[in-house]
């Protein structure tokens, strides 16, 4: 199909009018995404099923200044939830994974001439020893909140945090609630006292997973998305610490999306959740004294818009 910018469609002349503006280049309907202009983030261009995109990425926060208006693609990610810490002290489970960071994706969302603010949502702190971690922080574009990933549920202490998506329970307790569109529920503990594993936070794609006896339990997986030119997942569960030393307990994996992976207890630190992919931190595993829980990974805003044929 040949390309077509807007000042080549005339009404009345043309066999593609102006007024219907539905020119599909690639399966993709240009004219709804080309003549956007804009300056702000990490700028770079790429090329995307035979188009030419520019893509503004935003790794902390700033504003998006968009000289002349139009529809974008924009995908907003929030801070991941901190993983729980753990305690050898008592018999106790291993932590729980934080839960990772709201995800909004928009493949057509509308901007004006304006200064557009851009907040990138720090990822939160991981608990020590018998305590929760900390929820993440949002991130904002213009109109749009993607909600901070719920914290995990230490041992011996509660439920998870709800968040975008929730934090792993801890003994015994519930996953914390996702946030509808943007994330699901942390995974379910068992009971203190079985020094299990500990339980994993949720991700965009799927709940955090419930531990195996001494088994940490695996993150729930992220949001898959090529908006940056590169296949990367957003959003995962951290993975749930590892508890009975006696059975040597595994670190549970995080979810794909930037989750951190649980303490192991050879290696009872929960590891942080991928900088700018939202990712809840590791549940932190049953050690020697009071263990630490991993940290959420920050968030990330990604717009970009069509510029022409590849």
């Amino acid at each position: 199909m040949a390309y077509v910018t807007p000042s080549t469609v005339t009404a009345g002349t043309s066999p593609i009018t102006a007024a219907a503006q539905n020119i599909l280049v690639n399966d993709i309907t240009f004219l709804a995404l080309a003549g956007v202009a804009a300056t702000g983030g990490t700028e770079t261009t790429i090329t995307d099923a035979g188009l030419t995109y520019k893509v503004h990425t935003f790794n902390s926060s700033s504003s998006l200044i968009v000289t002349t208006a139009g529809l974008v693609e924009v995908l907003v990610v929030a801070g991941g939830g901190g993983g729980s810490g753990a305690n050898s002290t008592i018999t106790s489970n291993g932590g729980s994974g934080g839960g990772g960071g709201g995800v909004l994706y928009y493949p057509r969302f509308s901007v004006a001439a304006s200064t557009i603010t851009v907040t990138i949502g720090a990822g939160g702190a991981g608990g020590v020893g018998l305590a929760n971690g900390v929820i993440g922080n949002n991130s904002v574009f213009g109109s749009l909140t993607a909600t901070a990933g719920g914290y995990g549920g230490a041992p011996n202490v509660g439920a998870g945090g709800p968040g975008g998506s929730g934090g792993g329970g801890g003994g015994g307790n519930t996953g914390g609630k996702g946030t509808a569109g943007q994330g699901s529920n942390g995974g379910i503990s068992l009971s203190d006292g079985g020094a299990s594993g500990g339980s994993a936070g949720g991700g965009f794609s799927s709940q955090g997973g419930t531990p195996g006896y001494a088994q940490g339990a695996s993150g729930g997986s992220g949001f898959a998305s090529t908006i940056s030119g590169t296949l990367a997942a957003y959003g995962a569960g951290g993975g749930g610490g590892g508890g009975d030393a006696a059975y040597a307990g595994g670190a549970g994996s995080a979810g794909p999306g930037g989750g951190g992976n649980g303490g192991s207890t050879s290696s009872p630190t929960g590891i942080a959740g991928t900088a700018n992919r939202g990712g809840g931190g590791g549940g932190a595993a049953r050690g020697s004294g009071a263990s630490t829980g991993g940290a959420g990974g920050s968030g990330i805003v990604i717009v970009r818009y069509v510029t022409g044929p590849a």
